[in-house]
């Protein structure tokens, strides 16, 4: 068949339809053959077009699809994490025995439409409409520790208003302490707050199917907002607080921030939030943060009269070594109370200890497992009747107590310092703290401690008092009459 150009088609076209000339007359005029007249002169064919058509497949290619989509039923009830993708398909097709290129099977996987991304429609809220929470991980340096920490993320879809808190975990308290910490700093709540299906709030199932923790359903109550929770696995459905995670990270910990605790970090994370809300504006959006966002807070709910206690309780028993257990880590508590059964408040930073009703020790939450915490003096009397045990004593050696008697284990050269230690502590019971303390620090300032210099200075202390106040002194001066150096000086003049 001969190649037909534009111009040949044109007259082909031209001779069948308006001269009306039969396929054969045309083919002797232009001087082609029959089947090319036929082929072109109804306009079914344009010449250099190629006709798309759908090849059959090869026996082999049939196989391995057939093969491909059997494994992929045989797994279709893997958690999402753990689902196929086509470098694990051709994996298995070669342990199977059959010999095919990657890049082919990739090819047939994408063919069958696996591993595609889910398709999402974009949302806009209104003011006040929702707002989204999450976790994400930071690393910054904490007393000159390199730390990991949990960084707690809210953010109001409409205005763009961010909010990020630290803790040392992601538990159920710091998860609602987060709510409260973000309630007040946006000043109200939003009618629904939206989540992944975390196990702070969820106790199975997840998005419509998803069954609310006790807990959660009471802040829920106590803020008057509605909880809804994505389907697994689909964080399209709140983007807004997914790019906020990188964006926290970037604005808050780059560089990493070099604190001296917890308060000073979540401090610093805050200021940067609030510039952030101050100064940027959206790309995509005409207003900047600040401004929507002082519209949206007109449309907030209120904030309850007092916040909720976020503090989870726990019963426990005194152990004979004065502590309760709360997870792997010990906290003391006074002698008193050993045998007893107490109860336990945990929030994100403190332990607090009550029994029957009264606080009988605050404590500070241990950063991460078996942080115990012994608080040297509740252990006083024990050791006062076990002397042999003080030198090795974990709560000497790794005690909480003030600097100043930390300084003082770490300078004194005595072998007895433990004991002298407990004696220090003794003292304590007999005099005002802050005395005690400026007396350890002062002979902590002369490079070699001991408890007899501790002495000395608690004596001089106490000699100061002793003195008075003020000094009263009197004195009578006679002071010389001047007059008469005056006569002098005026006969004089006159001579």
């Amino acid at each position: 068949m001969a190649v037909v150009d534009t111009e040949k088609y044109r007259m082909i076209r031209r001779l069948y339809t308006v001269e009306g000339l039969s396929q054969r007359q045309i083919a002797r005029q232009l001087n082609v053959s029959r089947d090319t007249v036929k082929k072109y002169c109804e306009g079914k064919a344009i010449p250099g077009e190629r006709k798309e058509y759908t090849p059959e497949k090869a026996p082999l290619r049939l196989m391995l699809e057939e093969e491909i989509l059997k494994i992929i039923n045989e797994n279709k009830d893997a958690p999402k994490k753990q689902s196929l993708n086509a470098k694990i398909i051709w994996e298995k097709l070669i342990d199977s025995g059959y010999r095919i290129g990657e890049s082919t099977i990739r090819k047939y996987v994408q063919e069958l439409r696996i591993d595609k991304p889910e398709i999402f429609i974009p949302i806009e809220h209104e003011p006040g409409e929702s707002m989204e929470f999450d976790w994400g991980d930071a690393y910054a340096y904490i007393n000159k520790v390199k730390t990991r920490v949990s960084v707690f993320c809210a953010v109001l879809p409409y205005s763009y208003g961010i909010f990020s808190t630290v803790f040392p975990d992601k538990t159920s308290s710091s998860f609602f302490m987060g709510h409260v910490m973000a309630f007040e700093y946006f000043g109200g709540v939003a009618l629904h707050c939206i989540y992944d299906n975390l196990k702070s709030a969820v106790l199975e199932g997840s998005g419509k199917e998803a069954v609310k923790q006790e807990k959660f359903k009471k802040l829920e109550a106590h803020y008057a907002f509605e909880g809804i929770f994505c389907n697994a696995y689909s964080g399209w459905e709140k983007g807004s607080v997914e790019n906020l995670v990188s964006i926290v990270r970037k604005i808050a910990f780059t560089p990493m921030p070099n604190v001296e605790s917890y308060q000073e970090l979540q401090e610093h994370v805050a200021r940067k939030c609030l510039q952030y809300c101050m100064n940027h504006r959206i790309k995509t959006r005409t207003r900047t943060i600040k401004d929507m966002l002082d519209e949206e807070r007109t449309y907030l709910l209120p904030l309850p009269a007092y916040p909720l206690d976020i503090a989870e309780e726990v019963k426990a028993n005194v152990h004979s070594d004065l502590t309760v257990r709360v997870g792997s880590t010990k906290y003391s508590v006074p002698p008193e109370y050993v045998g007893l059964s107490v109860t336990v408040k945990i929030s994100p930073f403190n332990v607090d200890i009550y029994h029957m009703g009264k606080l009988i020790w605050k404590h500070k939450k241990g950063l991460y497992p078996q942080d115990h915490q012994y608080v040297t003096e509740h252990y006083l009397e024990i050791l006062q009747r076990k002397p042999r045990a003080i030198k090795n004593a974990i709560p000497i050696n790794n005690g909480i107590m003030p600097q100043e008697l930390k300084n003082f284990l770490k300078l004194c050269k005595d072998r007895d310092k433990n004991v002298q230690l407990v004696n220090i502590l003794l003292l304590a019971r007999k005099l005002d703290n802050d005395l005690l303390l400026w007396a350890v620090k002062q002979a902590n300032l002369t490079g070699v401690p001991n408890y007899d210099r501790v002495c000395f200075y608690v004596e001089i202390s106490q000699r100061k008092d002793d003195l008075p106040k003020t000094i009263e002194t009197e004195f009578n001066i006679d002071h010389a009459n001047l007059e008469e150096y005056d006569q002098l000086i005026e006969r004089k003049s006159k001579v």
